[in-house]
């Protein structure tokens, strides 16, 4: 599928005001956020429908956001009627907040077309916003992002299906996508999206392989 109009949206960052360039572009009736609670409660105060996913058995913040029904979102190939089919049996059997307050066995999964917006809550995600928490050298390795490069490197291998916006330069090309483009994200932006990432995630990595080497083992 070339374009993707964006309705359904993962978002979990940490410097708030990132969202709102792309937030002034995005009609509140028209799109539905998930993510992690302070995310959640931002989005809230600009009248936007947002549902937070932290469960709250996340081992003092060490698991926010590794909950299989969010990767399953991110990852499925929604052009793959096997993937949608799992897809809602992940989320129909989710114990996540991902379906709000109603109990798992009240819920009914509806079945539209995913390829015209449809899904309700079990559709895939159409747009992944995270932005990583700064390295702490003074705190290292305990101040390792996990979670956040994890759903990254989730919409990276998708790309074909989900759009990506991590750090200020991405989000810029974010709204200049929409803008131009109907709410919707061409496959070639969604391409340039992910590779851009890959040399973020990268250089992340690298940054912390040299932070590790020197940890100081004895001082843990």
């Amino acid at each position: 599928m070339d374009e993707i109009k964006v309705r359904n949206i993962f978002a979990a960052v940490s410097d708030k005001s990132i969202l709102d360039s792309l937030l002034g572009l995005l009609d509140p009736k028209s799109v539905q956020f998930w993510g992690t609670t302070g995310t959640v409660k931002y989005l809230k105060s600009k009248a936007f429908d947002a549902q937070s996913v932290v469960s709250g058995f996340d081992f003092d913040g060490r698991v926010k956001s590794l909950d299989r029904a969010i990767f399953a979102r991110i990852l499925a190939d929604r052009s793959n009627k096997k993937h949608l089919e799992e897809l809602r049996n992940v989320i129909a059997r989710s114990p996540s907040t991902l379906l709000g307050t109603t109990k798992q066995s009240d819920k009914k999964i509806a079945s539209p077309s995913v390829r015209d917006g449809g899904g309700g809550d079990w559709a895939p995600f159409d747009l992944v916003i995270v932005d990583l928490y700064p390295i702490d050298k003074n705190n290292f390795p305990e101040s390792m992002d996990i979670g956040g490069q994890a759903l990254i490197r989730a919409a990276i291998k998708n790309y074909k299906n989900v759009a990506v916006a991590f750090d200020k330069e991405s989000f810029q090309n974010l709204t200049k996508e929409l803008k131009s483009n109907h709410q919707s994200t061409t496959l070639d932006f969604r391409y340039r999206q992910a590779l851009k990432a890959t040399k973020f995630i990268t250089e992340r990595c690298i940054t912390e392989s040299e932070l590790f080497k020197n940890h100081d083992r004895e001082k843990s």
